[in-house]
């Protein structure tokens, strides 16, 4: 049995995106699951120490070689 306040939710929902149709439980493709995090970001405290040249940093995609993680081939 829903609620009330779902079915007001998936009205205002079928409004805001058109030619869309909700899936189970009314929710739509691509739509976080309620209560889950989309993202955390994590940013480690770092003091300045070593720096890339400008060349190298251009080649890497940043200027601190502590945060250089190339992904594996």
């Amino acid at each position: 049995m829903r609620r009330e306040a779902d079915k007001s939710l998936d009205q205002k929902k079928s409004k805001s995106i058109p030619n869309m149709k909700p899936g189970p439980g009314g929710y739509y493709p691509g739509m976080p699951a309620p209560g889950m995090e989309l993202a955390r970001a994590y940013v480690p405290i770092q003091r300045l120490g070593q720096l890339y040249t400008p060349a190298q940093a251009l080649e890497t995609g940043t200027l601190f070689p502590e945060l250089y993680r190339p992904y594996p081939y």
